[in-house]
């Protein structure tokens, strides 16, 4: 619940108080997810070896008595356990034996820590800052330390006690914070706003949330503005409505957002509340043209850790345009290195082409790639690979130097904005991602329906590429038609 309420408490809300009636049901990705989660968790927890306390096969108040027995007795590893303290419960994956008591693990799939700081994952902080407080409440172990098995199998411990980052606070800080909100949002005493973001669309809750927030015209239907920022904004509006509204010359800097930042803002809340409005260019967006032009995008599976599809879309003034793709014939690190190779290859053929993607993933994913197979190309070819002069990300372009009548400037949203139709019914990278999960099962037909979305991903981004020269040329789009409200 708190790792729940530290990213959306309106989901909490309606965890405690919706009813069950206005879900969405679980999609099809989130259950492999939980699947694969706790398939991981298995294969961990089973490697352990010693004096090991399972009680994971049994009910939740024998598991909550046999805890208590077994940290009694200074088991050196109890699995399973259950945790108790007033109205807090907990029930972490693993408890381990030290000096001052039992410390609190929980496995997880992911790595420990944030890739680019270094620090605690926060989400995963939450959740063993709880244990760790039940365990000091009752005398069973350190209410400041606790930890995460990450997804190798290496335990790294989490110092609760320690700053999280300049006027954050420590990690005992921020767990208490929450556990006061979790208590005012269960009674029914904290009122909850939904807010748009990226992890909407795995939510059971989404179709409700997106018409409270269509209802209400919410701030956060603006792009870019998320949750964090809306409080400051809304002392000035709190709708998309209102901000359009506003005269730009009044408005200032606000805590946590600068007054360029709220200006864009607010032409960004002109062009939704404006139904006749349509994309602007806001400065020359300089698309850069060539003879021969590629679109190029990879499909990853998060669960394996590997990339295992690349697709090509070519486009010459002399030729039909084409797609190649290279695609991983085994679900592991051989097959991902032979796929790599083959796309390195590829770029390496045509070397002398204008390539594009939409998002700054493709360039990370080939950085990653890279040295991970270090044999194939060196870090350099990469960096070459990406040099602005070769190859552009669209999606820069979009996010910085146009502004559109949509809620979000992903590529399904432009293309589709654009005219552009996926020939599958549910295209989406989570879906993919559960579709290469059976493909790898051994469900027929799979793989050309992935290969297919891949497909028009690359198709997609060739005709957001034409739709952004239309723009820079007519100030127009021909085709822009906006999503039904």
């Amino acid at each position: 619940m708190l790792r729940d309420l530290l990213l959306c408490e309106r989901k909490v809300a309606l965890d405690a108080h919706g009813g069950d009636a206005r879900r969405d049901p679980v999609s099809p990705f989130v259950r492999m997810l939980w699947r694969d989660g706790l398939a991981h968790e298995d294969a961990i927890l089973g490697r352990l070896r010693g004096s090991v306390v399972d009680l994971r096969g049994d009910d939740r108040d024998l598991r909550e008595r046999e805890t208590s027995r077994a940290m009694a007795a200074g088991a050196p590893t109890i699995l399973g356990a259950v945790i108790r303290s007033g109205d807090k419960i907990g029930m972490p994956d693993l408890l381990t034996a030290s000096g001052a008591g039992h410390v609190a693990f929980d496995v997880k799939s992911g790595a420990a820590l944030e890739s680019a700081t270094g620090r605690y994952k926060r989400e995963y902080l939450v959740q063993v800052a709880h244990y760790a407080r039940i365990l000091g409440e009752i005398g069973a172990g350190p209410a400041d330390t606790c930890g995460i098995v990450d997804r190798t199998g290496a335990a790294v411990t989490y110092d609760l006690s320690i700053p999280l980052g300049r006027n954050l606070g420590t990690g005992g800080d921020l767990h208490a914070s929450l556990l006061t909100r979790a208590r005012e949002v269960l009674d029914g005493a904290g009122d909850t706003a939904p807010a748009l973001s990226a992890r909407c669309g795995m939510c059971e809750w989404r179709s409700h949330c997106r018409a409270e927030l269509a209802a209400t015209d919410d701030l956060t239907l603006i792009p870019g503005l998320g949750r964090a920022i809306r409080a400051p904004i809304s002392s000035i509006a709190d709708t998309v409505a209102g901000l359009a509204a506003a005269d730009p010359a009044q408005l200032r800097a606000l805590p946590g957002v600068g007054v360029d930042r709220l200006r864009r803002f607010a032409e960004r809340a002109r062009l939704l509340a404006d139904p006749s409005a349509g994309p602007v260019a806001r400065a020359p967006l300089k698309i850069p043209a060539a003879e021969h032009e590629v679109d190029f995008d990879v499909e990853a599976d998060p669960m394996r850790g590997i990339v295992y599809l690349h697709g090509f879309w070519h486009e010459r003034e002399s030729a039909e345009p084409g797609f190649v793709y290279f695609f991983a014939e085994t679900p592991d690190e051989r097959g991902e290195r032979r796929a790599f190779a083959q796309a390195i290859g590829h770029f390496r053929q045509h070397r002398d082409a204008q390539w594009f993607h939409y998002s700054a993933y493709e360039r990370t994913a080939y950085r990653d790639l890279q040295r991970r197979h270090p044999e194939v190309c060196d870090a350099a070819e990469i960096e070459a690979i990406f040099a602005s002069e070769r190859c552009t990300d669209l999606y820069a372009t979009v996010a910085a130097q146009t502004d559109w009548p949509l809620s979000s400037y992903g590529i399904k949203a432009i293309a589709k904005a654009c005219g552009f139709a996926w020939e599958d019914k549910d295209p989406g990278g989570a879906a993919s991602i559960e579709w290469y999960d059976r493909h790898v099962a051994g469900e027929a037909g799979l793989r050309e329906r992935i290969v297919a979305y891949n497909r028009d991903d690359v198709r997609a981004g060739a005709r957001v590429r034409a739709a952004l020269r239309e723009l820079e040329a007519t100030g127009h789009i021909a085709g822009f038609q906006r999503p039904a409200a």
